[in-house]
């Protein structure tokens, strides 16, 4: 759930990092977090002091809504956006307002919305951005975070 479909096309995966560096900027902006994003999208590290805790059982629930609805939005913007670009989607991320500037109205709309979507997702589920991250990187390093997640999502999809 948490990683991006695989697509056949170019476009579409161009769209689906594209979004995903979308999301972890906006969230980076809003927590004060820095992020280091090496190689091709290869890997997104947040520096955060929370990193090293232990999570209880409510704070993998709030992740897992939270995540769960912010990857219903990804797929929706991106769709969105790709009908809007003929699959031709720009790279930008939501703290480089000089980048959403140069694009067009409505794709800097659809960008700007996911952002927004995103971090009020988290907040309406009882994170603050950093607690949410925190997780996240938990889930990509962590067998036993992931184990706890996957449950969780699964529980919630019923």
């Amino acid at each position: 759930m948490l990683t991006p479909l695989p697509f056949n096309s170019y476009p579409n995966r161009m769209l689906s990092r594209s979004l995903i560096v979308v999301v972890f900027s906006a969230l980076g902006l809003l927590s004060g977090f820095a992020p280091d994003v090496s190689g091709r999208f290869g890997s997104i590290v947040f520096s955060s002091a929370a990193y090293a805790q232990e999570f209880s059982d409510s704070d993998i629930a709030k992740f897992s809504r939270a995540a769960l609805a912010i990857e219903m939005e990804r797929r929706s913007t991106q769709q969105k956006i790709s009908s809007l670009t003929g699959g031709n989607v720009p790279e930008v991320s939501c703290d480089r307002s000089e980048a959403l500037a140069n694009l067009s109205e409505g794709i800097r709309n659809e960008f700007e919305s996911f952002c927004e979507f995103s971090a009020k997702k988290i907040r309406d589920n009882g994170l603050d951005v950093g607690q949410f991250n925190a997780i996240k990187n938990r889930y990509n390093s962590d067998p036993a975070v992931k184990k706890r997640v996957n449950q969780e999502l699964r529980r919630l999809r019923g």
